[in-house]
């Protein structure tokens, strides 16, 4: 079997509740397919950052020809290419698509970035395939599932009217009530009606004071049991964050994500040394960052994200390094359902998993890109079917509506 085709697709539709509550966003999805002279494909997901789609592009006159089933040397041959003489199989020169080949580097000449954001999609879509090939599913080909539903929990980022406690304890309720145990929140969006200059890494004492308040007035909803988190994005100094998290202690979170920049691992490590909350980190990490990042000791829980981190056996190659290091396995989610569905197939295998994010629940044309025998969310969870591949076909009345100008359904 030989790979004959590697497409993308972007669909473009609203974004109904958006960072900060905000309702009037746009949002675009773009979906992989990979073909095979068996007449057997594959489905993946990439998210649309620049270069993604040019390194897809890349990758598709690249590897051309070469056996679907052989993820594990395409996706390290992207990244990291060959040694001279290298692979009989490695292309050199010019490529159809006007590109040049590059067997001696990664075509960016970097493990990260837009070649790896490529890979993890691609690498999504020939686990697809090779799961329909051998009529298995994919969490299969990672190690057999653990568990039969994996967890998720809702970034609600915060609502419209920070301001208002009620908005708060109805974004709360309503969580609770569609079922689910678990929930996030964004620092930097929690009091940004307290914000100062928008330039500093800085938190003031009385934005610090309103994100207590406001997520005390949560906590008072959802109950002890239920999880809390917080996401700091990356973007405040070190003792602001620490004053921070001992701020939230009496919340009893879960974690406390992304602190610092990700940048440095010894401040998310000075961070991490007197926080009172477990720090959770690495949604744009590679299985070499997150290693930089513990050998440092400066975090607590490892947090990949299938569209970022290579795919789905990086996803399980990271969740069993850090189980290696008594670590827990969070996984972000910055997808939409068919990189959901793929996560909790690595999710499923993962001995350490403890929880996968969703964002869109309330956007729900994003939650029906893709159509299988179950609903996406079952009580909170994503419940796995014994179907072949991720279980999926595309909903393509829902592709069609939502396509992008000039973009052609598969």
């Amino acid at each position: 079997m030989k790979i004959t085709d590697i497409r993308t697709m972007k669909l473009v539709g609203p974004l109904n509740h958006g960072q900060g509550g905000a309702t009037d966003e746009t949002i675009a999805k773009v979906i992989v397919r990979v073909d095979s002279d068996a007449g057997i494909y594959g489905l993946g997901e990439v998210d649309d950052f620049f270069g993604v789609r040019e390194a897809v592009d890349y990758m598709k006159h690249y590897f051309m020809g070469r056996d679907p089933f052989e993820a594990n040397a395409i996706v390290s041959e992207m990244l990291f290419a060959t040694l001279p003489p290298h692979d009989e199989r490695s292309r050199h020169g010019r490529m159809p698509n006007g590109m040049v080949a590059c067997p001696t580097s990664s075509p960016t000449a970097t493990p990260w970035g837009p070649a790896l954001w490529a890979c993890s999609g691609v690498e999504m879509a020939l686990c697809d395939l090779a799961g329909k090939a051998l009529k298995t599913p994919v969490y299969n080909l990672l190690g057999g599932k653990i568990r039969g539903k994996v967890r998720i929990y809702l970034d609600r980022s915060s609502p419209a009217d920070i301001g208002k406690l009620d908005a708060w304890k109805r974004l709360a309720a309503e969580t609770v009530e569609a079922g689910f145990t678990q929930m996030k929140f964004d620092i930097d969006y929690v009091a940004s009606d307290c914000a100062g200059d928008v330039w500093s890494r800085s938190l003031s004492l009385k934005e610090i004071n309103r994100i207590v308040q406001r997520l005390l007035a949560v906590r008072e909803v959802v109950g002890p049991d239920f999880e809390l988190c917080v996401d700091c994005h990356m973007q405040y100094n070190a003792p602001d964050t620490i004053r921070l998290a001992q701020a939230l202690a009496p919340l009893n979170l879960l974690w406390l994500e992304d602190p610092t920049p990700i940048t440095n691992p010894d401040s998310c490590a000075e961070v991490r040394s007197k926080s009172p909350i477990s720090i959770c980190i690495g949604e744009m990490f590679s299985a070499e960052h997150f290693r930089i990042f513990i050998d440092h000791k400066a975090c607590d829980i490892l947090h990949p994200d299938v569209l970022f981190c290579g795919g789905l056996h990086e996803a399980r190659r990271i969740a069993d390094f850090a189980e290696l290091h008594h670590l827990p396995m969070a996984m972000h989610g910055n997808g939409g359902a068919l990189a959901t569905i793929a996560a909790a197939h690595a999710a499923a295998a993962s001995r350490n998993f403890i929880g996968l994010e969703y964002h869109f629940v309330e956007t729900p044309w994003i939650g029906q890109i893709v159509q299988r025998d179950l609903p996406l969310f079952q009580n909170g969870h994503v419940v796995l079917l014994d179907q072949p591949g991720l279980g999926i076909e595309l909903n393509e009345t829902v592709c069609k509506k939502y396509l992008a100008s000039g973009e052609k359904l598969f």
